[in-house]
């Protein structure tokens, strides 16, 4: 019998955080004047925030290979994955995703009835909706190809290196591609895009209990690895995006063929090792035993899907609302936004979550 991992369920929500940083950084940001320090400070909480997604396909793959790893590989399995993801992901995609292009008709656009049915289909099928539905589009893809997975696993025994590894060479081997022959414009809402997460997180997964052994025996180098592992991808990123930003990347990146591709493996890495620190971060959570603490994780996680699909709604909303006068008053403002749009997103996924057919719109 599996065991409960505590330390991925808090690890979802520091991924939920990470998520909420983006969104939430993100008109504070675009505000500011290039160069000053809120600028640093916006851009920073930002480029942290991009390890919310990757995170979160990280912590789906290993939940996954953890439930499966020791089940037999049938159509029976295969079958009864497919109605549940087909039930509780697939069909809320479609609902939030009429939800939210509803909204945007009424508010920017004046389409007619067939446009408005054409327009919508295109979107859904590509995770264009709206701005984080891709999240979603992309999760489906990787559940569509989970047996895949599973039986390479199952197969090969597939270890956490030689999965990261080949994963890898598959992610560039497209971004390489995609940039010289294919040039897809939306390659973020494809799955190959994010394969090093997903597969390293179900190799993970799938060799979770001999990990944890091992990181029992050694605690301390472990979390020494994983830590400065973590912010040296941060802190490169970080300056990668400020730099970029202010014109002055080529000063220590020069222009290439590569750059882009460098970029992007600045990226991917901040999203492998951002994994690995959320897990860590769920393993301090338990280690320090604090009963508020836990439960506040607990609650957030468990609400986390419904926070993510809900939050941009409101946050259109209160940003119209953002008030002129000092910048006292515009970062204030910033920070009254991030807690009350969370606070609202929270307590709507919780009434819709009570609702009989709630699991329309949140999924189970």
């Amino acid at each position: 019998m599996n065991r409960k991992l505590e330390e991925v369920q808090f690890a979802r929500a520091f991924a939920m955080f990470a998520v909420l940083f983006v969104h939430f950084s993100s008109s504070g940001l675009g505000a500011m004047e290039v160069g000053t320090n809120m600028f640093y400070m916006y851009s920073s909480f930002n480029t942290l925030g991009k390890l919310g997604v990757p995170v979160f396909f990280f912590l789906s793959g290993l939940v996954l290979l953890y439930s499966y790893r020791n089940r037999d590989f049938n159509f029976g399995t295969i079958k009864a994955f497919y109605i549940k993801r087909m039930k509780y992901i697939i069909i809320p995609y479609i609902s939030i995703s009429l939800l939210y292009f509803i909204g945007k008709w009424m508010i920017y656009y004046d389409y007619t009835a067939v446009e408005a049915v054409r327009t919508f289909t295109v979107q859904l099928f590509t995770g264009k909706v709206y701005m984080h539905l891709y999240f979603l589009f992309v999760l489906i893809q990787f559940y569509l190809i989970f047996p895949f997975i599973l039986f390479i696993f199952k197969k090969f025994n597939l270890k956490v290196l030689p999965a990261l590894i080949g994963s890898l060479i598959i992610q560039f081997a497209w971004y390489y591609l995609n940039k010289n022959y294919f040039v897809v414009t939306s390659r973020g809402s494809y799955f190959i895009s994010y394969l090093p997460f997903f597969v390293t997180g179900a190799a993970v997964g799938f060799h979770y209990l001999r990990l944890d052994e091992n990181w029992n025996r050694s605690k301390k180098w472990l979390s020494f690895f994983i830590v400065a592992a973590f912010l040296i991808s941060a802190i490169t990123l970080i300056i990668g995006d400020i730099t970029l930003q202010m014109n002055t990347l080529s000063n220590w990146l020069p222009p290439s063929d590569y750059r882009t591709l460098i970029l992007d493996g600045f990226y991917t890495a901040l999203g492998l090792t951002g994994g690995f620190m959320c897990i860590w971060l769920g393993k301090m959570v338990i280690s320090i035993d604090n009963y508020k603490l836990t439960d506040f994780l607990n609650r957030l996680a468990a609400m986390s899907f419904g926070i993510y699909l809900f939050h941009p709604f409101f946050l259109i909303f209160t940003r119209l609302l953002i008030p002129g006068g000092t910048p006292v008053v515009f970062h204030s403002w910033q920070l009254i936004t991030a807690v009350v749009v969370t606070a609202i997103s929270w307590m709507i996924t919780r009434l819709v979550s009570n609702i009989r057919y709630g699991w329309l719109l949140i999924g189970k």
